[in-house]
């Protein structure tokens, strides 16, 4: 939320960044200070912004007067601004103008003088006018055909992407750039046993916790979002392949991260004793007894092991729950409590809302073992382990590389 009145007032003193603020607000609106979209009033703003030199309000000038996004388009107008952007000397303007004379949008087609901005773009180290002067010297549009400088303005592009993503990298926060670095890693399909056997090893770097033994029915086994995606039958698939019924430790792998504080690494069901030698996905299966893919959404920061049986009781539980509690909350209402109490007997394992709970189904003790999802919400995988002789011993999620953070 914006302190607004704060805004108004320097932009009444002329101070630039608040009026391209206040014009950005009102451009596409913004509900958390109730501003609806009003282009006159973003246009104004924009405007004052521009005749005080400001770069980035002459484009957006020349894009909204361009684009056909917000008004029918007054190439014209819009090509004004970004010359006015482009005698200040912005790659972007420089770039967009290529565009138009390629194109004649705006001014009279000139290919030629088209490729002489994308030129002035490219020399400013603009890397997407870089690949267009490449094209137009490979092609010979607006310039006499030249492999070789198409050669050098291709490889000049590479190095300047390059450059550019190394200074915006070295610009994010440490933990923004390993939580990015993490989102790639959880979006693989295979997992090496050599890591698994690290994050449930014997460690100084991380510590491994046993929440509590949790009761598989039927062998029936899904994971899923406890809060969000499990409250929905249509919204979670039970594992195609079945465990034999019984009760099975959950254990976790905690790490104390100098970046991101306590956290869950990884979470897994053990089967049998039996050490696995691979991983394979853990897939899903259908009404239909399709097989799907593996993995599950989470959005409420949660993950879950849990028997089909269990689940289906949430269900009833939660409807019970529902109509006793009309317009209820059920984790501020109820789990936030549950959790809270979990971490007063288990702090040194959780943070300090809980992370960390072995539910019992009040209607008939039925079990669902919930935690917290490494760093949050995202889309995880999960495997089964394979010992030596082909069988199933463990069901795996990992959710953090430890050593990113």
């Amino acid at each position: 939320m914006f302190d607004m009145e704060r805004l108004f007032a320097d932009a009444e003193q002329g101070i630039l960044p608040a009026l391209k603020i206040l014009g950005d607000l009102y451009l596409n609106g913004y509900e958390e200070n109730d501003i609806q979209p009003d282009l006159n009033k973003a246009l104004e703003y924009y405007e004052k912004a521009a005749e005080g030199g400001m770069e980035d309000a002459l484009l957006e000038l020349g894009y909204i007067y361009c684009a056909g996004k917000h008004m029918q388009p007054d190439y014209a107008k819009g090509i004004n601004y970004y010359k006015q952007a482009a005698e200040m000397g912005n790659t972007t303007a420089l770039g967009n103008l290529g565009m138009a004379y390629m194109n004649g949008y705006g001014v009279e087609k000139n290919k030629t003088k088209g490729f002489e901005y994308f030129l002035k773009a490219a020399e400013g180290g603009h890397p997407n006018a870089m690949h267009q002067v490449a094209i137009l010297y490979r092609d010979g549009v607006g310039v006499a055909p030249d492999s070789e400088k198409a050669v050098y303005w291709e490889e000049q592009a590479k190095i300047q992407e390059a450059k550019d993503k190394e200074e915006e990298n070295a610009e994010k926060p440490a933990l923004q750039r390993a939580f990015e670095q993490n989102l790639k890693f959880i979006s693989k399909d295979a997992l090496d046993v050599e890591l698994v056997q690290y994050i449930f090893g014997n460690t100084e770097d991380l510590q491994q916790y046993t929440m509590g033994e949790c009761t598989f029915s039927s062998g029936r086994v899904l994971t899923a979002d406890p809060l969000y995606y499990l409250k929905n039958p249509k919204e979670v698939l039970v594992k195609a392949k079945r465990i034999r019924p019984g009760t099975y430790p959950v254990q976790l792998s905690i790490m104390n991260s100098h970046l991101a504080g306590m956290r869950i690494v990884g979470a897994r069901l053990k089967l049998n004793n039996n050490e696995a030698v691979a991983y394979e996905l853990a897939n899903g299966e259908k009404e239909d007894n399709k097989i799907t893919f593996a993995g599950f959404p989470v959005e409420c920061g949660l993950a879950c092991f849990c028997d089909e049986q269990a689940a289906q009781s949430y269900w009833r539980f939660l409807d019970g729950w529902y109509k006793e509690h009309k317009g209820g909350n059920i984790y501020d209402d109820y789990f936030a409590a549950l959790f809270a109490e979990s971490f007063k007997k288990n702090p040194s394992v959780q943070r300090e809302a809980g992370d960390i709970l072995m539910w019992n189904n009040p209607l008939d003790g039925s079990m669902i073992a919930m935690f917290a999802s490494g760093m949050g919400d995202g889309y995880y995988t999960d495997y089964w382990g394979v010992d030596a002789s082909g069988e199933q011993c463990e069901l795996v999620i990992i959710f953090m590389d430890p050593k990113l953070f």
